[in-house]
């Protein structure tokens, strides 16, 4: 699973130069499907791994609010702030951890550490292709979504 993260953060920090190229509006623009912006959908894919990660790391939920990352500065500052304990639930995952439960403060039900990883991993790439689909969209190349020839 270590090497799907990497995978997923190596394309979200692509993802984040590539907007860093774009006018702030184009990223911005109410488009159809997704979170409905590029920004919000990058700011939820980082809102959902760090609620998780607190989840599994017992620590009380945030609920950040959109309007505190205007922009995607904000965003990238966010991601960066928090992937330090991501990576150590990541990186110090094991065998013995994959059917530790977990109880998260906006459900009732009890989830295993090993399924809320999976889950992280398939949600990234979920809006990761969204964005890839209004890049297109805009006329844009979009970043390679290719897990062959990355280095890790």
């Amino acid at each position: 699973m270590k090497g799907l993260f990497q995978y997923n953060w190596q394309v979200r920090d692509e993802w984040f130069d590539w907007c860093l190229k774009q006018q702030p509006e184009e990223i911005e623009k109410k488009r159809s499907g997704g979170m409905e912006s590029i920004l919000k959908n990058l700011f939820h894919i980082v809102d959902v791994e760090v609620s998780w990660m607190y989840a599994i790391l017992d620590k009380p939920d945030f609920t950040p609010e959109f309007s505190d990352y205007p922009s995607i500065q904000h965003i990238i500052k966010f991601s960066e702030a928090y992937r330090p304990e991501v990576e150590s639930v990541v990186f110090h995952f094991s065998s013995t951890a994959e059917q530790k439960p977990v109880k998260t403060s906006w459900s009732e039900d009890t989830y295993t550490q090993g399924d809320i990883l999976r889950h992280l991993i398939a949600h990234e790439i979920h809006h990761i292709g969204q964005i890839s689909v209004w890049a297109r969209e805009m006329n844009r190349v979009p970043v390679s979504a290719s897990y062959v020839g990355r280095q890790q």
